[in-house]
Protein backbone atom coordinates (compact mmCIF):
# COMPACT_ATOMS: atom_id res chain seq x y z
CA UNK A 1 0.00 0.00 0.00
CA UNK A 2 2.73 2.43 0.95
CA UNK A 3 4.74 1.69 -2.21
CA UNK A 4 1.65 2.13 -4.39
CA UNK A 5 0.85 5.54 -2.84
CA UNK A 6 4.45 6.64 -3.21
CA UNK A 7 4.65 5.61 -6.89
CA UNK A 8 1.31 7.21 -7.75
CA UNK A 9 2.35 10.40 -5.98
CA UNK A 10 5.66 10.60 -7.83
CA UNK A 11 3.95 9.99 -11.16
CA UNK A 12 1.50 12.74 -10.23
CA UNK A 13 4.38 15.16 -9.67
CA UNK A 14 5.67 14.42 -13.16
CA UNK A 15 2.17 14.89 -14.53
CA UNK A 16 1.79 18.22 -12.72
CA UNK A 17 5.05 19.49 -14.22
CA UNK A 18 3.93 18.42 -17.70
CA UNK A 19 0.58 20.18 -17.26
CA UNK A 20 2.33 23.37 -16.12
CA UNK A 21 4.67 23.30 -19.12
CA UNK A 22 1.77 22.75 -21.54
CA UNK A 23 -0.30 25.54 -19.97
CA UNK A 24 2.54 28.06 -19.95
CA UNK A 25 3.62 27.12 -23.48
CA UNK A 26 0.20 28.26 -24.73
CA UNK A 27 0.13 31.46 -22.69
CA UNK A 28 3.70 32.80 -22.85
CA UNK A 29 4.17 33.13 -26.65
CA UNK A 30 1.42 35.77 -26.89
CA UNK A 31 3.25 39.10 -27.17
CA UNK A 32 0.36 41.54 -27.01
CA UNK A 33 -0.80 42.71 -23.63
CA UNK A 34 -3.89 40.73 -22.68
CA UNK A 35 -5.83 39.34 -19.76
CA UNK A 36 -6.09 35.64 -18.98
CA UNK A 37 -9.43 34.12 -19.89
CA UNK A 38 -11.29 31.50 -17.84
CA UNK A 39 -9.89 28.64 -19.88
CA UNK A 40 -6.33 29.80 -19.21
CA UNK A 41 -6.98 30.26 -15.50
CA UNK A 42 -8.38 26.72 -15.26
CA UNK A 43 -5.41 25.36 -17.22
CA UNK A 44 -3.21 26.72 -14.40
CA UNK A 45 -5.52 25.44 -11.68
CA UNK A 46 -5.43 21.78 -12.79
CA UNK A 47 -1.68 21.20 -12.19
CA UNK A 48 -2.01 22.99 -8.83
CA UNK A 49 -4.60 20.42 -7.74
CA UNK A 50 -2.42 17.60 -9.07
CA UNK A 51 0.55 18.85 -7.01
CA UNK A 52 -1.51 19.05 -3.82
CA UNK A 53 -2.92 15.52 -4.22
CA UNK A 54 0.48 14.10 -5.26
CA UNK A 55 2.19 15.58 -2.21
CA UNK A 56 -0.42 14.06 0.10
CA UNK A 57 -0.02 10.65 -1.56
CA UNK A 58 3.78 10.81 -1.29
CA UNK A 59 3.73 11.65 2.40
CA UNK A 60 1.01 9.08 3.05
CA UNK A 61 3.12 6.40 1.39
CA UNK A 62 6.25 7.49 3.26
CA UNK A 63 4.35 7.39 6.55
CA UNK A 64 3.25 3.81 5.95
CA UNK A 65 6.65 2.62 4.72
CA UNK A 66 8.52 4.34 7.55
CA UNK A 67 6.11 3.18 10.24
CA UNK A 68 5.87 6.80 11.36
CA UNK A 69 2.74 5.96 13.31
CA UNK A 70 4.99 4.63 16.08
CA UNK A 71 6.89 7.92 16.27
CA UNK A 72 4.30 10.64 15.73
CA UNK A 73 0.69 11.13 16.82
CA UNK A 74 -2.34 10.84 14.49
CA UNK A 75 -2.64 14.63 14.50
CA UNK A 76 0.98 14.97 13.42
CA UNK A 77 0.41 12.43 10.64
CA UNK A 78 -2.49 14.53 9.34
CA UNK A 79 -0.37 17.69 9.62
CA UNK A 80 2.51 16.14 7.67
CA UNK A 81 0.28 14.73 4.89
CA UNK A 82 -1.74 17.93 4.45
CA UNK A 83 1.37 20.06 4.89
CA UNK A 84 3.38 18.41 2.10
CA UNK A 85 0.44 18.57 -0.31
CA UNK A 86 -0.21 22.25 0.39
CA UNK A 87 3.53 22.96 0.31
CA UNK A 88 3.93 21.54 -3.20
CA UNK A 89 0.84 23.45 -4.30
CA UNK A 90 2.23 26.69 -2.84
CA UNK A 91 5.59 26.18 -4.55
CA UNK A 92 3.84 25.57 -7.87
CA UNK A 93 1.79 28.74 -7.39
CA UNK A 94 4.91 30.73 -6.55
CA UNK A 95 6.84 29.57 -9.62
CA UNK A 96 3.98 29.94 -12.11
CA UNK A 97 2.89 33.36 -10.81
CA UNK A 98 6.51 34.54 -10.91
CA UNK A 99 6.85 33.50 -14.54
CA UNK A 100 3.57 35.11 -15.54
CA UNK A 101 4.24 38.26 -13.51
CA UNK A 102 7.68 38.96 -14.93
CA UNK A 103 7.83 37.16 -18.30
CA UNK A 104 4.31 37.58 -19.73
CA UNK A 105 2.85 40.77 -21.19
CA UNK A 106 -0.40 40.87 -19.22
CA UNK A 107 -2.70 43.87 -19.04
CA UNK A 108 -2.62 46.02 -15.93
CA UNK A 109 -5.53 44.38 -14.04
CA UNK A 110 -4.08 40.91 -14.66
CA UNK A 111 -0.64 42.08 -13.56
CA UNK A 112 -2.08 43.35 -10.29
CA UNK A 113 -3.89 40.08 -9.64
CA UNK A 114 -0.76 38.10 -10.48
CA UNK A 115 1.29 40.29 -8.15
CA UNK A 116 -1.14 39.60 -5.29
CA UNK A 117 -0.96 35.86 -6.00
CA UNK A 118 2.84 35.95 -6.18
CA UNK A 119 3.40 37.78 -2.92
CA UNK A 120 0.70 35.76 -1.15
CA UNK A 121 2.37 32.51 -2.22
CA UNK A 122 5.63 33.41 -0.44
CA UNK A 123 4.19 33.30 3.11
CA UNK A 124 2.05 30.35 1.99
CA UNK A 125 5.22 28.38 1.17
CA UNK A 126 6.70 29.22 4.58
CA UNK A 127 3.55 28.40 6.55
CA UNK A 128 2.81 25.14 4.74
CA UNK A 129 6.43 24.05 5.18
CA UNK A 130 6.15 24.70 8.91
CA UNK A 131 2.89 22.71 8.98
CA UNK A 132 4.56 19.79 7.22
CA UNK A 133 7.72 20.02 9.32
CA UNK A 134 5.94 20.23 12.67
CA UNK A 135 3.99 17.13 11.73
CA UNK A 136 6.90 15.03 10.46
CA UNK A 137 9.96 16.35 12.34
CA UNK A 138 9.77 13.85 15.20
CA UNK A 139 9.82 10.97 12.73
CA UNK A 140 13.01 12.05 10.98
CA UNK A 141 16.49 10.76 11.79
CA UNK A 142 19.10 13.25 12.93
CA UNK A 143 21.55 14.54 11.86
CA UNK A 144 19.79 15.29 8.60
CA UNK A 145 21.52 14.37 5.36
CA UNK A 146 23.65 17.16 3.89
CA UNK A 147 23.70 15.71 0.37
CA UNK A 148 23.98 12.44 -1.54
CA UNK A 149 26.72 10.44 -3.22
CA UNK A 150 27.04 8.13 -6.22
CA UNK A 151 29.92 5.65 -6.41
CA UNK A 152 30.63 2.00 -7.06
CA UNK A 153 28.56 1.01 -4.04
CA UNK A 154 25.46 2.76 -5.39
CA UNK A 155 23.54 5.86 -4.33
CA UNK A 156 23.22 6.98 -0.74
CA UNK A 157 22.82 9.92 1.60
CA UNK A 158 25.86 11.74 2.91
CA UNK A 159 25.97 13.18 6.42
CA UNK A 160 28.12 15.80 8.21
CA UNK A 161 31.62 14.47 8.82
CA UNK A 162 31.16 11.54 6.42
CA UNK A 163 33.90 10.91 3.84
CA UNK A 164 32.63 9.47 0.57
CA UNK A 165 34.33 8.61 -2.73
CA UNK A 166 32.79 9.20 -6.12
CA UNK A 167 30.37 11.98 -7.00
CA UNK A 168 29.08 13.89 -3.99
CA UNK A 169 26.46 16.61 -4.24
CA UNK A 170 26.14 18.71 -1.10
CA UNK A 171 23.00 20.66 -0.26
CA UNK A 172 25.33 23.57 0.56
CA UNK A 173 26.25 23.90 -3.11
CA UNK A 174 22.59 23.85 -4.12
CA UNK A 175 21.69 26.53 -1.57
CA UNK A 176 24.54 28.77 -2.77
CA UNK A 177 23.53 28.28 -6.39
CA UNK A 178 19.86 28.77 -5.55
CA UNK A 179 20.63 31.99 -3.71
CA UNK A 180 22.55 33.34 -6.69
CA UNK A 181 19.67 32.51 -9.02
CA UNK A 182 17.05 34.17 -6.82
CA UNK A 183 19.22 37.31 -6.56
CA UNK A 184 19.67 37.20 -10.33
CA UNK A 185 15.93 37.03 -11.05
CA UNK A 186 15.25 39.90 -8.64
CA UNK A 187 17.89 42.04 -10.34
CA UNK A 188 16.89 40.92 -13.84
CA UNK A 189 13.34 42.13 -13.23
CA UNK A 190 14.57 45.56 -12.17
CA UNK A 191 16.73 45.75 -15.30
CA UNK A 192 13.76 44.68 -17.40
CA UNK A 193 11.64 47.50 -15.98
CA UNK A 194 14.41 49.98 -16.80
CA UNK A 195 15.60 48.70 -20.20
CA UNK A 196 12.70 46.58 -21.47
CA UNK A 197 14.57 43.31 -21.90
CA UNK A 198 15.72 40.33 -19.86
CA UNK A 199 19.15 38.71 -19.76
CA UNK A 200 21.37 41.79 -19.41
CA UNK A 201 23.04 40.24 -16.36
CA UNK A 202 23.30 36.61 -17.54
CA UNK A 203 27.02 36.58 -18.40
CA UNK A 204 27.78 38.90 -15.49
CA UNK A 205 26.19 36.35 -13.13
CA UNK A 206 28.62 33.66 -14.29
CA UNK A 207 31.61 35.98 -13.84
CA UNK A 208 30.46 37.07 -10.38
CA UNK A 209 29.77 33.48 -9.29
CA UNK A 210 33.24 32.26 -10.31
CA UNK A 211 35.14 35.16 -8.76
CA UNK A 212 32.88 35.08 -5.70
CA UNK A 213 33.86 31.47 -4.99
CA UNK A 214 37.54 32.30 -5.57
CA UNK A 215 37.36 35.33 -3.29
CA UNK A 216 35.54 33.37 -0.58
CA UNK A 217 38.22 30.67 -0.63
CA UNK A 218 41.16 33.09 -0.72
CA UNK A 219 39.71 35.06 2.21
CA UNK A 220 39.26 31.85 4.21
CA UNK A 221 42.80 30.65 3.48
CA UNK A 222 44.36 34.00 4.42
CA UNK A 223 42.28 34.24 7.59
CA UNK A 224 43.34 30.76 8.72
CA UNK A 225 46.91 30.81 7.42
CA UNK A 226 48.23 30.37 10.96
CA UNK A 227 45.30 28.24 12.15
CA UNK A 228 42.21 29.21 14.07
CA UNK A 229 41.17 29.68 17.67
CA UNK A 230 40.00 26.07 17.92
CA UNK A 231 43.45 24.74 17.09
CA UNK A 232 42.98 23.90 13.41
CA UNK A 233 46.24 23.32 11.54
CA UNK A 234 46.97 26.49 9.59
CA UNK A 235 47.28 26.58 5.82
CA UNK A 236 50.85 27.80 6.14
CA UNK A 237 51.85 24.57 7.88
CA UNK A 238 49.77 22.44 5.51
CA UNK A 239 51.33 24.03 2.43
CA UNK A 240 54.81 23.41 3.84
CA UNK A 241 54.00 19.70 4.23
CA UNK A 242 51.52 18.95 1.43
CA UNK A 243 52.18 21.59 -1.21
CA UNK A 244 49.65 24.10 -2.52
CA UNK A 245 46.79 21.62 -3.06
CA UNK A 246 45.12 22.35 0.35
CA UNK A 247 44.63 25.95 -0.76
CA UNK A 248 42.34 24.84 -3.60
CA UNK A 249 40.58 22.00 -1.75
CA UNK A 250 37.19 23.71 -1.63
CA UNK A 251 35.52 20.31 -1.31
CA UNK A 252 36.98 20.05 2.19
CA UNK A 253 34.93 23.08 3.21
CA UNK A 254 36.04 26.60 3.98
CA UNK A 255 34.44 29.60 2.26
CA UNK A 256 34.11 33.06 3.76
CA UNK A 257 31.16 35.11 2.55
CA UNK A 258 32.93 38.38 3.34
CA UNK A 259 35.63 37.61 0.79
CA UNK A 260 33.23 36.21 -1.76
CA UNK A 261 31.06 39.31 -1.71
CA UNK A 262 34.00 41.69 -2.16
CA UNK A 263 35.37 39.67 -5.08
CA UNK A 264 31.91 39.36 -6.61
CA UNK A 265 31.16 43.09 -6.40
CA UNK A 266 34.55 44.09 -7.84
CA UNK A 267 34.35 41.58 -10.71
CA UNK A 268 30.76 42.56 -11.47
CA UNK A 269 31.67 46.25 -11.42
CA UNK A 270 34.52 45.72 -13.89
CA UNK A 271 32.33 43.57 -16.15
CA UNK A 272 29.55 46.18 -16.31
CA UNK A 273 32.04 48.97 -17.07
CA UNK A 274 33.70 46.99 -19.88
CA UNK A 275 30.81 45.10 -21.47
CA UNK A 276 27.58 46.87 -20.50
CA UNK A 277 28.55 50.47 -21.13
CA UNK A 278 24.96 51.51 -21.84
CA UNK A 279 24.04 50.68 -18.21
CA UNK A 280 25.13 53.27 -15.61
CA UNK A 281 27.25 51.32 -13.14
CA UNK A 282 25.61 53.20 -10.26
CA UNK A 283 22.22 51.82 -11.35
CA UNK A 284 23.67 48.31 -11.29
CA UNK A 285 25.10 48.91 -7.81
CA UNK A 286 21.73 50.04 -6.48
CA UNK A 287 19.92 47.04 -7.95
CA UNK A 288 22.33 44.11 -7.68
CA UNK A 289 24.30 44.65 -4.48
CA UNK A 290 21.34 44.77 -2.02
CA UNK A 291 19.94 41.58 -3.60
CA UNK A 292 23.10 39.79 -2.41
CA UNK A 293 21.47 39.75 1.03
CA UNK A 294 18.78 37.42 -0.32
CA UNK A 295 21.43 35.15 -1.83
CA UNK A 296 23.26 35.06 1.51
CA UNK A 297 20.05 34.32 3.43
CA UNK A 298 19.40 31.27 1.23
CA UNK A 299 23.03 30.15 1.18
CA UNK A 300 23.22 30.16 4.98
CA UNK A 301 20.92 27.13 5.09
CA UNK A 302 23.88 25.14 3.79
CA UNK A 303 25.52 25.71 7.18
CA UNK A 304 22.49 24.18 8.86
CA UNK A 305 22.68 20.93 6.90
CA UNK A 306 26.46 20.81 7.35
CA UNK A 307 25.89 21.29 11.09
CA UNK A 308 28.44 24.11 11.27
CA UNK A 309 28.90 27.83 12.03
CA UNK A 310 26.61 27.89 15.04
CA UNK A 311 26.72 29.85 18.27
CA UNK A 312 27.00 28.93 21.92
CA UNK A 313 24.64 26.64 23.80
CA UNK A 314 21.26 27.71 25.16
CA UNK A 315 18.51 25.90 27.08
CA UNK A 316 15.97 24.10 24.91
CA UNK A 317 13.26 25.89 26.91
CA UNK A 318 14.46 29.15 25.37
CA UNK A 319 14.22 27.74 21.84
CA UNK A 320 10.41 27.77 21.68
CA UNK A 321 10.51 30.08 18.67
CA UNK A 322 12.51 27.61 16.54
CA UNK A 323 10.90 24.97 14.31
CA UNK A 324 11.19 21.45 15.74
CA UNK A 325 13.57 20.14 13.09
CA UNK A 326 16.01 22.99 13.79
CA UNK A 327 15.87 22.32 17.52
CA UNK A 328 16.64 18.63 17.03
CA UNK A 329 19.46 19.27 14.56
CA UNK A 330 21.07 21.93 16.76
CA UNK A 331 20.85 19.65 19.82
CA UNK A 332 23.32 17.19 18.26
CA UNK A 333 26.64 17.44 20.12
CA UNK A 334 25.24 19.82 22.73
CA UNK A 335 24.88 19.13 26.45
CA UNK A 336 21.67 17.44 27.66
CA UNK A 337 18.77 19.87 27.70
CA UNK A 338 20.67 22.37 25.54
CA UNK A 339 21.21 23.17 21.87
CA UNK A 340 23.51 25.33 19.81
CA UNK A 341 22.18 28.73 18.80
CA UNK A 342 21.37 28.54 15.05
CA UNK A 343 23.30 31.52 13.74
CA UNK A 344 22.42 30.56 10.17
CA UNK A 345 18.73 31.19 10.91
CA UNK A 346 19.30 34.47 12.75
CA UNK A 347 21.59 35.81 10.04
CA UNK A 348 19.23 34.64 7.29
CA UNK A 349 16.32 36.53 8.88
CA UNK A 350 18.47 39.63 9.39
CA UNK A 351 19.62 39.48 5.77
CA UNK A 352 16.07 39.31 4.45
CA UNK A 353 15.06 42.19 6.70
CA UNK A 354 18.11 44.14 5.55
CA UNK A 355 17.23 43.66 1.90
CA UNK A 356 13.72 45.07 2.27
CA UNK A 357 14.97 47.88 4.51
CA UNK A 358 17.60 48.94 1.97
CA UNK A 359 15.89 48.19 -1.35
CA UNK A 360 12.55 49.68 -0.32
CA UNK A 361 12.91 51.55 2.99
CA UNK A 362 15.97 53.65 2.16
CA UNK A 363 14.76 54.15 -1.40
CA UNK A 364 11.42 55.47 -0.12
CA UNK A 365 12.63 57.58 2.81
CA UNK A 366 15.69 59.07 1.12
CA UNK A 367 14.28 60.02 -2.27
CA UNK A 368 15.69 63.52 -2.45
CA UNK A 369 19.43 64.18 -2.76
CA UNK A 370 20.25 60.46 -2.80
CA UNK A 371 23.08 59.74 -5.18
CA UNK A 372 22.74 56.72 -7.51
CA UNK A 373 24.69 53.72 -6.23
CA UNK A 374 24.60 54.51 -2.49
CA UNK A 375 22.39 51.49 -1.75
CA UNK A 376 25.52 49.39 -2.26
CA UNK A 377 27.10 51.31 0.61
CA UNK A 378 24.10 50.63 2.83
CA UNK A 379 24.48 46.93 2.05
CA UNK A 380 28.10 47.04 3.24
CA UNK A 381 27.11 48.84 6.45
CA UNK A 382 24.20 46.50 7.20
CA UNK A 383 26.01 43.26 6.57
CA UNK A 384 29.16 44.47 8.29
CA UNK A 385 27.15 45.40 11.39
CA UNK A 386 25.37 42.03 11.44
CA UNK A 387 28.64 40.11 11.19
CA UNK A 388 30.45 42.35 13.66
CA UNK A 389 27.82 41.62 16.32
CA UNK A 390 27.50 37.90 15.61
CA UNK A 391 31.10 36.84 14.96
CA UNK A 392 32.30 37.00 18.60
CA UNK A 393 29.26 34.94 19.64
CA UNK A 394 30.10 32.02 17.35
CA UNK A 395 31.21 28.70 18.74
CA UNK A 396 34.98 28.82 19.13
CA UNK A 397 35.37 26.17 16.42
CA UNK A 398 34.14 28.62 13.80
CA UNK A 399 35.98 31.79 14.78
CA UNK A 400 38.60 32.55 12.16
CA UNK A 401 42.18 33.46 13.05
CA UNK A 402 44.29 32.46 16.02
CA UNK A 403 42.63 35.02 18.28
CA UNK A 404 39.14 34.67 16.76
CA UNK A 405 38.99 38.31 15.70
CA UNK A 406 39.68 38.01 11.97
CA UNK A 407 36.03 38.15 10.85
CA UNK A 408 35.19 40.82 13.42
CA UNK A 409 37.73 43.27 12.04
CA UNK A 410 36.81 42.41 8.48
CA UNK A 411 33.22 43.25 9.33
CA UNK A 412 34.43 46.58 10.68
CA UNK A 413 36.20 47.18 7.36
CA UNK A 414 32.89 46.44 5.62
CA UNK A 415 31.19 49.19 7.61
CA UNK A 416 33.98 51.68 6.89
CA UNK A 417 33.90 50.86 3.16
CA UNK A 418 30.13 51.34 3.15
CA UNK A 419 30.42 54.80 4.68
CA UNK A 420 33.21 55.70 2.24
CA UNK A 421 31.16 54.51 -0.76
CA UNK A 422 28.15 56.59 0.29
CA UNK A 423 30.33 59.63 0.96
CA UNK A 424 32.20 59.41 -2.35
CA UNK A 425 29.06 58.90 -4.44
CA UNK A 426 27.24 61.76 -2.69
CA UNK A 427 30.24 64.05 -3.15
CA UNK A 428 30.55 63.10 -6.81
CA UNK A 429 26.85 63.54 -7.55
CA UNK A 430 26.32 66.89 -5.83
CA UNK A 431 29.77 68.51 -5.78
CA UNK A 432 32.05 67.16 -8.48
CA UNK A 433 29.57 66.15 -11.18
CA UNK A 434 27.90 69.62 -11.49
CA UNK A 435 31.35 71.18 -11.87
CA UNK A 436 32.37 68.63 -14.50
CA UNK A 437 29.13 69.21 -16.40
CA UNK A 438 29.60 72.98 -16.21
CA UNK A 439 33.19 72.66 -17.38
CA UNK A 440 32.14 70.42 -20.24
CA UNK A 441 29.40 72.86 -21.23
CA UNK A 442 31.88 75.77 -21.16
CA UNK A 443 34.34 73.82 -23.25
CA UNK A 444 31.62 72.98 -25.74
CA UNK A 445 30.52 76.64 -25.88
CA UNK A 446 34.12 77.80 -26.26
CA UNK A 447 34.73 75.26 -28.99
CA UNK A 448 31.56 76.35 -30.76
CA UNK A 449 32.58 80.03 -30.56
CA UNK A 450 36.08 79.26 -31.76
CA UNK A 451 34.69 77.33 -34.70
CA UNK A 452 32.31 80.16 -35.53
CA UNK A 453 35.15 82.71 -35.42
CA UNK A 454 37.30 80.47 -37.58
CA UNK A 455 34.51 80.15 -40.14
CA UNK A 456 34.00 83.93 -40.21
CA UNK A 457 37.73 84.49 -40.68
CA UNK A 458 37.73 81.97 -43.52
CA UNK A 459 34.88 83.80 -45.24
CA UNK A 460 36.72 87.10 -44.91
CA UNK A 461 39.88 85.60 -46.37
CA UNK A 462 37.92 84.32 -49.35
CA UNK A 463 36.26 87.67 -50.21
CA UNK A 464 39.40 89.51 -51.52
CA UNK A 465 40.38 86.46 -53.54
CA UNK A 466 36.99 86.43 -55.23
CA UNK A 467 37.21 90.14 -55.99
CA UNK A 468 40.71 89.87 -57.45
CA UNK A 469 39.75 86.90 -59.50
CA UNK A 470 36.73 88.62 -61.09
CA UNK A 471 37.68 89.81 -64.62
CA UNK A 472 34.74 92.19 -64.81
CA UNK A 473 36.04 94.43 -62.06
Amino acid sequence: MGVALLVIGLLGLVGGIVLDVLSLSKILPIKKRKSLNKKEWFSLLYPLIVFVVSGMLIQGGATILGSFGDKISPLQIVMSIAGLGLLLGSIDTLIVSFILRYYKRLDEPSLKRMKIILFSSIPAVILTFLLFEEGAANAWTYPLANGFYINGSGIGWSFPGMKRDGFVLAWYALFILGGFLVAYFISDHRFYKEYGKHGILETCLIVVFIFGILGARIWYVVGNWNGDKAGMVGFGERVAKEGILPIFAVWEGGLTILGGVVAGIVSGFIYMVLFRKYVPVTFALDVVVPSILIAQAIGRWGNFFNHEVYGGQIDIANAWWMPTFIQKEMAIGADPGKLFLPFFLIEALLNVAGYFLIAYGVRFVWRKYRAPGVLAGFYMIWYGAVRMVMEPLRDVSYQMGTDGSWSFWNAMIYIILGVVIIGLLQAYEYLLRPRLQAKKANEAATSSNTQAVAENDLEKDKEPENKEGNPNE
